[in-house]
């Protein structure tokens, strides 16, 4: 495979490390020298990844193109590009359809789109992809999940969910705050949180059950998850949650 990068951020820095770290095959990685310092650091894990004078260059030596452009200057950097059609385009651009992407670049290629995160550069979390492609299936698998759909409103609703990152964290924050305040060291609190939140992530991995039995399998009766999850119920908290996602769903779709 021959595969080219144009955009060289930090979502490219983390697919290349990856495909380094677990031996992905290829020929050979072509970057983009938008961002030289990410792109040398790269092409210094590799003999076989290349930095390249020019986007188009990058699109000369490469048979697969990742776009790692931002939204914002997507149009003007790619309309600027000669695409054929021997180019599978995996485009990792926010917001944009399959038929915009195929509008810029006006190529009749393969187009897929695909929102993979930093966690790919150490083989973990996932992928998702529309429409199905075995390309990116077999890229994305070998640096995590990899889910595929085949619907662009799915696709755009687990592109969504993506952007709980920081609310995560924040759950975390609070959590650890919280154990100060009872006289727990920062750090102690943070290890904790650490292990324990890698722990639950990891029983959902096992066997494919539902969140819902797992919520069930939590709460004995009486016991303190039972009331912790009692207490965010009745206050409306994962209402506010969905609620709030629904909106990022609008702008993610263009309406917000």
């Amino acid at each position: 495979m021959r595969i080219g990068f144009v955009g060289t951020g930090t979502i490219t820095q983390a697919v290349v490390t990856g495909m380094i770290r677990f031996d992905v095959p290829f020929e050979r990685i072509a970057l983009s020298p938008r961002n030289a310092e990410i792109a040398a650091n790269l092409s210094g894990l590799d003999s076989r990844v290349r930095v390249c004078d020019s986007n188009q260059e990058v699109l000369d030596s490469s048979d697969v193109i990742c776009l790692a452009v931002v939204p914002q200057i997507a149009s003007d950097v790619l309309s600027q590009l000669a695409f054929d059609s021997r180019h599978r385009i995996v485009s990792f651009i926010a917001g944009m359809s399959v038929a915009q992407i195929r509008g810029i670049v006006r190529s009749a290629g393969n187009v897929v789109r695909a929102v993979p995160l930093p966690a790919v550069a150490e083989g973990k979390g996932s992928t998702a992809i529309c429409p199905p492609d075995e390309i990116a299936r077999a890229l994305f698998s070998a640096l995590g999940e990899s889910v595929e759909v085949t619907d662009e409103h799915q696709f755009d609703a687990l592109s969504a969910v993506t952007s709980t990152m920081a609310s995560f964290y924040a759950l975390l924050e609070e959590q650890a705050s919280w154990l100060v305040r009872q006289g727990v060291p920062y750090s102690a609190a943070r290890s904790f949180l650490s292990g324990y939140h890698v722990g639950l992530a990891h029983d959902t991995t096992k066997d494919g059950q539902s969140y819902s039995k797992l919520i069930e399998q939590s709460c004995t009766p009486g016991g303190i998850n039972e009331q912790l999850h009692a207490e965010l119920s009745k206050r409306g908290t994962y209402a506010s949650y969905s609620e709030a996602l629904d909106k990022i769903m609008q702008r993610v779709q263009g309406h917000g």
